[in-house]
């Protein structure tokens, strides 16, 4: 006689379980943010081939890269923004821009709030993922109406001093409303769009108004969520994180170092600032010292500049700005974590610390794993369209470091890509924006931790 079979076991909602394990798997936070940012891409690339958007027609290619750009809060363009896009074509510009510097996550939370949706676990996780863990859990909502009612506040104050330049300087009415609000979002966003006619900001080189509220709005954008929370609680908290210290000591470093670099290398150079007033030259030093960190404005032509001041420039495009703020490149952090790093090195210390606080060891493998990742994506993008579109060096290094911290200076290339160099640009600034590593963890399937250690063995460094 046969055994009896086991009788199978049936637990109600195990399935579902797994099913909800799956689309977890799917939708990760890290998926989310890349899906997200594909998304409104491809929206924006929709609505700007719509004829309503153009003066007289975009190609497919066009229209995505400016897509690409506005999203990825970049500011590189292949077609003249001014004559090619309409009101209406600006305006979804302006929208896309807004979207991708706010972020994915937190945007759609916010809209979920804002139309009384409950708002779940998972929706807190991302935005609290998104905001680099720096805020606890159960504060995320309460975060996340302070982070819109900064953006927007310093976005009006900047459209409203902004206008009144432009109308001072004899522009309607209307328009100067309408330039004045694009151009803030544009500083805040870190996105170096511009619709002034003509030669774009250049006339206004050595206008203080319009120069100053600029660098503020674009320093304000390029501090991080996260620090300008800190700073507005500041009047109930008396006190700054750490995250806040170093992002605002480093920024003031590299503040210091691009408007003293441009001034030092370019004061006696007649295409760019010799010949002007000292005013002048000294507001054109500022301007271009603040937005190389992933603004991308320009009084300059950047194309008749010093190697050695573009050389400056690059770095500081790289390193870019803040974490979770609205522009892009490796973060003043990451390059900050480095230098402690290299100094705990020299003394002889295991430990890394910093206003008396000790930093986790994880922070050394995730800061050395950014800085590896952006510079095998920068090296071998730049080759890439060396050889594609046979640019030499320099110009090739600029416009990939450009895209990369989405800064959108040029050296007038742009326009002159072919298709192959516009997709790979496109990509790149759609990896700067959502960061090397979140791409590469939003791609790959999620690893289980091994059960299991090896032995350790050291090996030769340095």
């Amino acid at each position: 006689m046969m055994p009896e079979r086991p009788a199978r076991v049936y637990c109600p909602g195990s399935d579902k379980e797994m099913g909800e394990k799956a689309l977890s798997r799917w939708f990760s936070t890290p998926r989310l943010i890349v899906y997200g940012f594909l998304a409104l891409m491809a929206l924006g690339t929709a609505l700007l081939k719509l004829p309503v958007s153009t003066q007289a027609g975009i190609s497919w290619a066009n229209a995505f890269f400016v897509s690409v750009s506005a999203g990825s809060v970049t500011g590189l363009s292949t077609v003249t923004i001014q004559t090619t896009f309409t009101t209406f074509g600006q305006v979804v510009m302006m929208v896309l821009v807004q979207l991708g510097g706010l972020g994915i996550m937190t945007v759609t939370t916010i809209a979920a709030l804002l139309v009384g949706q409950r708002v779940g676990f998972r929706s807190l996780l991302a935005v609290r993922e998104e905001m680099d863990n720096v805020d606890s859990l159960r504060n995320t909502l309460r975060l996340l109406g302070q982070i819109a009612a900064i953006t927007f506040a310093v976005e009006i104050v900047g459209a409203v001093v902004l206008a009144a330049a432009f109308f001072r300087r004899g522009m309607g009415l209307g328009e100067s409303a309408f330039q004045g609000l694009f151009h803030s979002i544009m500083a805040f966003c870190n996105a170096g769009f511009t619709i002034l006619p003509g030669e774009g900001l250049v006339p206004y080189a050595g206008d203080w108004l319009v120069v100053g509220t600029l660098v503020v709005v674009i320093t304000l954008g390029g501090l991080g969520f996260p620090v300008l929370v800190n700073l507005y609680r500041y009047t109930d908290e008396r006190r700054l994180s750490v995250h806040a210290k170093l992002v605002l000591i480093t920024s003031g470093v590299l503040i210091v170092v691009g408007v003293a670099s441009v001034a030092f290398m370019e004061w006696t150079n007649p295409a760019t600032l010799g010949g002007e007033t000292v005013s002048t030259q000294a507001a054109m030093s500022v301007f271009q010292g603040v937005t190389p960190r992933t603004a991308g404005f320009a009084t300059v032509d950047y194309a008749e500049m010093r190697d050695t001041t573009l050389f400056v420039q690059t770095l500081l495009m790289f390193i870019g700005t803040a974490p979770t703020s609205t522009g892009g490149g490796v973060k003043v952090t990451t390059v900050a974590l480095v230098f402690l790093i290299v100094a705990s090195q020299v003394r002889g210390q295991d430990k890394i610390t910093l206003f008396w606080r000790e930093l986790p060891r994880t922070l050394v493998a995730k800061a050395l794993a950014v800085l590896a990742l952006s510079t095998v994506l920068i090296v071998v993008g730049t080759l890439t369209i060396m050889i594609s579109d046979g640019l030499e060096l320099l110009p090739a290094l600029f416009e990939i470091t450009s895209a990369f911290g989405t800064t959108g200076l040029s050296l007038n290339v742009t326009p002159d890509l072919s298709g192959f160099g516009k997709m790979l640009v496109a990509v790149i600034m759609f990896l700067g924006r959502v960061g090397p590593i979140t791409f590469v963890i939003a791609m790959t399937a999620r690893q289980r931790p091994p059960k299991y250690t090896y032995p350790q063995e050291d090996i030769a460094i340095g």
